[in-house]
């Protein structure tokens, strides 16, 4: 399946993805905070266009472990010759709760990562601290180890391999690109 299929899948999957109570879903929340972040930022289409990518597809994939019919785009693959290990994770007593658990963790990591050098970084990783609490959320937990089935751990691996990755991509990252 092509990725722009996957994503256009898991789009509608975030239309569809409500809460009981009508609240927008997580992702959508992370979501419109990475827009805040980016319209706060400098203005660099292409560095966010790739921040819009990687975190698309690390809410998808995190997601997506969680469902018995897809498959992760990085998660146990190899992308332009980065290999992303995954061993599976245990079944899930709460799917939705360990997918939302599991998103807010990667995107957590990630945002902080991408918009480190942002001239908003400090009211941004405010907001991002505190989005974390209102879910319930430790920031001070930085696991990876998810093989106890822990998804805040599955989160956090999969945030940090897209770091590694997007380090090595070509952006120079590094270099501040």
């Amino acid at each position: 399946m092509k990725m722009k299929h996957i994503v256009l899948i898991f789009l509608l999957s975030l239309l569809s993805w409500q809460s009981s109570n009508a609240q927008q879903s997580v992702a959508r929340e992370w979501n419109e905070l990475l827009l805040e972040s980016i319209r706060k930022d400098l203005a660099r289409p292409t560095v966010h266009a790739r921040n819009l990518f990687h975190t698309s597809v690390a809410m998808y994939d995190l997601w997506a472990v969680y469902d018995s019919v897809a498959t992760p785009f990085f998660l146990g693959q190899t992308v332009d010759g980065f290999n992303f290990p995954f061993n599976g994770i245990p079944a899930s007593t709460n799917i939705e709760a360990d997918q939302e658990e599991a998103i807010s963790y990667a995107m957590y990591r990630l945002l902080r990562n991408r918009f480190g050098n942002s001239n908003a970084s400090t009211t941004m990783f405010t907001v991002y601290d505190n989005y974390m609490a209102s879910l319930g959320y430790s920031t001070s937990f930085i696991s990876t180890d998810y093989s106890t089935g822990s998804a805040a751990a599955l989160g956090n691996y999969l945030a940090q391999y897209i770091i590694n990755f997007g380090y090595q991509d070509g952006s120079n990252q590094g270099g501040n690109y």
